[in-house]
């Protein structure tokens, strides 16, 4: 029988269908491994036919945003849900609003899904995250139990601290109704089992990877390019990723010469502008480059042509950073916080973890860790960065995890 996927994602594809890095990071291997893929997002439904498409064509299927909103069809799950919020203390009109519109959106991608069922086909249902995603592949697997429905759990789609409705979100017919739940961390899986209990034998922790093939370690490990100690950071510039704090460590850096580069841009890009240009100025010791945001593939080339010295983050809280991933990829040193998911990719093998809540003085201190190696020391980090991605972030290796039977048959052909 033909076997189809269908990835299921918010963030498939921007409005112009220009697809996004977690799509393309899985899309060759999806296409290696299914017959069909057909991928659900936002802006529509398409079938996809190449490993990197520039543009997708959504289509949109009639009347699905109107048989989304049918009452009918919306009292079942919605009750369960003003329940548990009645029970907390937390029904208000707000938050039963916010499950009406929680459900209403994964209704829609339900008909959307519907759309591209074929009988003839054993299709296999892919959530990206355990949101509406999840809840469009929860709905399609309870009509179709013959179908095998996957689902991630990363971070603003499961952690409290991001979303205070996580738990009123149908986690709970989620987790009745799938086949298997990843979440991307150990954290990640820990927040989830806070507030819904998952059958083991659904649950594995699978990160979510990043792209590329495998690493190799061909250059000695740079120290000091020109004389400068090299840091780079990638995130958004948003409060979560605490840019200011970053900034505050490097204002009081002393060691030496230091180039600072970092890549992305946000909302919060002029504010962070300025207070660079304002703290950064009095310390003669300190450059840096802002290039805002850059294409994924621009970042590759930085990495691949750029010798950093040491990839920092100062993420108040994170998932499993794709950031850093990329920079161990790389063969980058890490100097990052404590927090969610990083500890499962970094320790003092790989770079410098610093404590959850450090500010200012432990940032700057993990930055002296990574500058006082030295050369030998750089160069089995560097080594030991590249084996950590070989390992624990290869997409090839990790997406079995999540379909073992297309693996499984895939042999047997």
């Amino acid at each position: 029988m033909k076997q189809t996927v269908i990835y299921i994602s918010s963030c498939a594809a921007d409005r112009e269908g220009r697809p996004g890095s977690f799509l393309l990071q899985e899309l060759p291997w999806l296409r290696e491994h299914f017959a069909r893929v057909v991928v659900c997002g936002r802006y529509g439904i398409a079938e996809i036919t190449e490993d990197r498409p520039e543009r997708i064509a959504f289509i949109r299927p009639a009347f699905a945003s109107i048989r989304a909103w049918l009452p009918a069809s919306l009292q079942g799950l919605l009750r369960q849900e003003l329940r548990h919020l009645r029970m907390d203390g937390k029904l208000t009109l707000v938050n039963a609003l916010k499950a009406l519109m929680f459900l209403v959106r994964g209704r829609k991608l339900y008909f959307w899904l519907r759309s591209a069922l074929r009988s003839e086909e054993q299709t296999t249902l892919y959530a990206y995250w355990m949101s509406y995603d999840g809840l469009a592949a929860a709905l399609c697997k309870r009509n179709n139990p013959s179908m095998r429905a996957v689902a991630r759990a990363h971070a603003f789609d499961i952690d409290v601290r991001r979303n205070p409705m996580n738990p009123y979100l149908m986690k709970r017919f989620m987790a009745e109704t799938l086949d298997l739940i990843c979440p991307i961390s150990e954290a990640a899986r820990d927040q989830l089992a806070a507030y819904v209990e998952i059958p083991q034998k659904k649950l594995r922790v699978v990160s979510v990877g990043s792209a590329g093939e495998k690493a190799e370690h061909p250059f000695p490990a740079p120290r000091f390019r020109a004389g400068v100690f090299q840091v780079v950071s990638c995130s958004a510039m948003v409060e979560i990723k605490r840019i200011p704090l970053l900034v505050d460590a490097l204002s009081k850096w002393e060691k030496g010469r230091l180039h600072w580069l970092h890549i992305g841009g946000g909302t919060d890009e002029a504010m962070i502008r300025a207070y660079a240009k304002e703290k950064l100025r009095v310390n003669q010791q300190v450059t840096y480059e802002l290039p805002g945001m850059l294409p994924p593939d621009k970042v590759h080339e930085i990495y691949e042509t750029t010798a950093f010295d040491v990839f920092l983050n100062t993420s108040a809280n994170e998932g499993t950073p794709v950031s850093i991933m990329e920079a161990l990829h790389a063969g980058i040193p890490v100097a990052a916080p404590a927090v969610g998911g990083i500890p499962e990719l970094v320790d003092d093998s790989v770079g410098c973890l610093y404590a959850k809540d450090g500010g200012v003085g432990e940032i700057r201190r993990a930055l002296e860790t990574v500058y006082g190696k030295t050369q030998e020391e750089a160069e089995r980090m560097s080594a030991a960065a590249q084996a950590r991605w070989n390992e624990t972030c290869l997409i090839s290796g990790l997406l079995p995890k999540l379909f073992p039977e297309q693996v499984k048959e895939r042999a047997q052909a």
